[in-house]
């Protein structure tokens, strides 16, 4: 599990939330257009996060093992000055997708927040560095034209921690924040321009619009894997497969916790897709009993779902049994050329 700091935040609140509708171009540079839902005037909550990533400013391969180590050193000259504003991602192997932030770099190495998963071979694992999406770098100066805050109201981006609470950050104009127009967390007064998206992760976005909304994000295509922390309680998901892929194309239905062969557990994951009119379709993995092959599966119909898409950019909730432990799970990237 990542080593993540967090702003004083909200209390959780209940909410319904609504998909994000998005248009990708699979190339190695691309770009998305999100849509943000409304109610006509009345709160509408639209889950999405960036398919697309920042560009690469490193990449190579370590020298020896960095396993259970924070350190990884490199014969390729390393940026220096690098800090937590980026992001470190392995690329090869059987950990392809882990991912820790940044604590510095030498001309040689690279130290990250978390130690290096056990059992990297003697001989190495190729890494890419880049910086971290972010509230601005996502949302820009409100490319999105969501409600801006007058100081007391607002549209807001919420940030849902892993405790279940929620960081909520609205957009600023110079004129009600006495400086420039910036993002700003709701909780401390702090500047949230540089709130890290986590990797694969998405953010809840609630407005009061009177029509729909939508903005352009653009980014490198992403084609290696991303890990995502799942914690008890639920967990937003961002397709990070810039052209939308299937339930089953991401992996679903091997990394979630299941429905089991009998179909009488309920300590299962369900991956809940939110639709526009702020509805839910729950999902879960299948035993492989019960569709002949693992599978994702329409827990209201009882259908076969793996071959349903969601589209790059878009978001889900995993909602994970309190009984349950947090783990990792590994969702794939996109196939380029298909």
């Amino acid at each position: 599990m990542k080593t993540i700091q967090y702003s004083l935040m909200l209390a959780a609140a209940a909410c319904g939330f609504a998909n994000a509708q998005t248009t990708a171009y699979t190339k190695p540079v691309g770009y998305i257009t999100h849509t943000v839902n409304s109610l006509n005037g009345q709160t509408a909550l639209t889950i999405l996060g960036p398919a697309l990533v920042q560009p690469t400013v490193f990449a190579g391969a370590t020298t020896g093992t960095p396993s259970a180590s924070k350190v990884a050193n490199f014969t390729a000259s390393v940026p220096t000055g690098l800090d937590g504003s980026y992001v470190l991602e392995i690329t090869s192997g059987t950990n392809q997708g882990w991912w820790s932030t940044v604590v510095s770099s030498t001309a040689g190495s690279i130290t990250v927040n978390d130690n290096f998963p056990a059992g990297i071979s003697s001989g190495g694992v190729s890494v890419s560095v880049r910086k971290h999406n972010t509230v601005q770098s996502f949302f820009g100066e409100n490319k999105a034209g969501l409600i801006p805050s007058d100081g007391a109201t607002g549209d807001e981006i919420q940030i849902l921690n892993p405790d279940q609470s929620l960081t909520p950050i609205s957009y600023f104009p110079a004129s009600v924040s006495g400086d420039g127009d910036d993002w700003y967390n709701l909780s401390t007064s702090e500047l949230a321009n540089n709130q890290i998206i986590e990797p694969g992760s998405a953010v809840i976005v609630k407005t009061n619009s009177a029509t729909s909304l939508s903005f352009v994000s653009t980014g490198e295509v992403k084609t290696t894997k991303t890990q995502v922390d799942v914690f008890p309680g639920l967990t937003l998901l961002a397709q990070p497969q810039a052209a939308g892929g299937s339930y089953n194309g991401l992996g679903l239905q091997s990394a979630l916790i299941p429905v089991n062969a009998n179909a009488d557990n309920t300590d299962y994951d369900e991956f809940q897709i939110l639709n526009a009119d702020q509805s839910l379709t729950p999902n879960a993995a299948a035993d492989p009993a019960l569709f002949g092959t693992a599978t994702m599966y329409n827990l209201a119909t009882s259908e076969d779902s793996g071959a349903v898409v969601i589209s790059g950019g878009a978001g889900a909730i995993i909602k994970r049994d309190s009984t349950k432990s947090a783990s990792v799970i590994t969702v794939n990237g996109t196939t380029v050329g298909q």
